[in-house]
This record gives structure tokens, sequence and C-alpha cells, in this order.
């Protein structure tokens, strides 16, 4: 019998594969890893022991992964007629590979790929960062921004922000007036001195 369970979410796995293990007894299941045992090895457990009254279970965890080709049609027709239980855990496999081994009866489980929103792709949003009293919101926009764009757009727009501040007279205290002309000084010095722009920007924003 072949079962095998495929998700790169822990939880998931953890779930389908703790129910299947729950109807064995702990003495005859067989764990087997990556680190130690290749598809080969799994042949000498085709057949229980004649001492043993029940057949076992194997629990081969990664050990597929990228060696689908080693699991030849003939070897697992044997694993399949076996009346051991071979119990696959892996990360990932390709699908038509899965679709492959569905088509022949065999169990398997697939978790749905998670669907991650994507990523807001807003260069003026930049601008946000200048306006936050946090010190700690200022560093998380501005490693978000660094992430999607290069330096010298982010920094375009910190310019123009700033300035704009400045010239509708929401500069009372003077602080962007100020933060304006340490955005210059830290990018002409980055330039004379080579040092990385990025950097000379970020503790520029973290410092007024």
């Amino acid at each position: 019998m072949l079962i095998i369970v495929v998700a790169d979410t822990k939880p998931f796995r953890t779930e389908k594969i703790g129910t299947i293990l729950s109807t064995y007894s702990i003495d005859d299941i067989i764990v087997l890893d990556d680190t130690l045992s290749t598809i080969a090895d799994l042949e000498q457990y085709l057949y229980p022991s004649l001492f043993t009254i029940t057949a076992p279970l194997v629990h081969a965890r990664f050990i597929l992964d990228t060696k689908e080709k080693d699991l030849t049609p003939v070897l697992l027709k044997k694993l399949m007629a076996s009346p051991t239980t071979f119990l696959f855990e892996e990360l990932a496999l390709s699908k038509p590979f899965v679709t492959s081994l569905k088509k022949q009866g065999i169990e398997v489980h697939t978790a749905e790929p998670q669907k991650i929103p994507a990523a807001k792709n807003n260069l003026f949003g930049v601008t946000n960062l200048v306006t936050m009293s946090s010190k700690k919101d200022r560093w998380m926009a501005y490693q978000t921004a660094i992430a999607q764009y290069p330096i010298e757009a982010i920094l375009g727009m910190l310019y123009w922000k700033v300035r704009d501040l400045v010239l509708k007279e929401k500069d009372a205290n003077g602080q962007y007036h100020t933060l304006y002309t340490k955005l210059l000084e830290a990018h002409a010095t980055a330039w004379q001195e080579g040092t990385p722009l990025a950097l000379a920007i970020e503790k520029t924003l973290l410092t007024y």
C-alpha cells in the first residue's frame, strides 16, 4: 500500500500524517529520511518479518524530492502490492508526477495552494514615511520600499515630498527643511565616499 502526503505547510502534513499513524502501534512504525536513506532502501521493507503479526508502516520523509525518477514503475508496483504501508511525506512534487500517481489509484493528499495577496506596487506610498512619528514605523516602511524599488527612485520621491511640505508651510518647526538638507548631505557624502546610498538615507530618516 502506498500513501503520499505533499504540502509545503507543516500543519497540513502534521494533521494528515498524524491521522494515518494513529491507526498503527508505535512499534510497527519505521521512520526513514533523506539523510540516511534512499528510495532503493525501501525494497528491504516490502515483505514483513515472519516473526511479526502485523504489517509495518514505513514513514519515508523527503526521500523523493528531486529524485522522482528513482521511483520507477517497477518499484512503484512493488510498493503498491506490498502488505507494508509506505507513507511518503514530501514538501513538493511535480504536478505531472502527482497526476500520474493519482491515475494509478494511489492515495495522494495535497494542500490547496495558499493565496498570497499581491504586494502593493505604489512608489508614491513611500512618501508617507516622512510624516510618520514612530521611528519603527518609518524603518519598516523604508525596508518595504527598498525591497521593491531602487534607492534612486525612492530618494527622488522623498525629495519631492519633503520639499512639498516645506512649500505648503506645513513646517512650523523647520524639521522638514532640516530633513531636506540632511538628505542632500547624505546623498552627496555617499557619492563622494562610495558608501551605500540606501544605508545613508536610512540613517538620515531615523535621526530626524
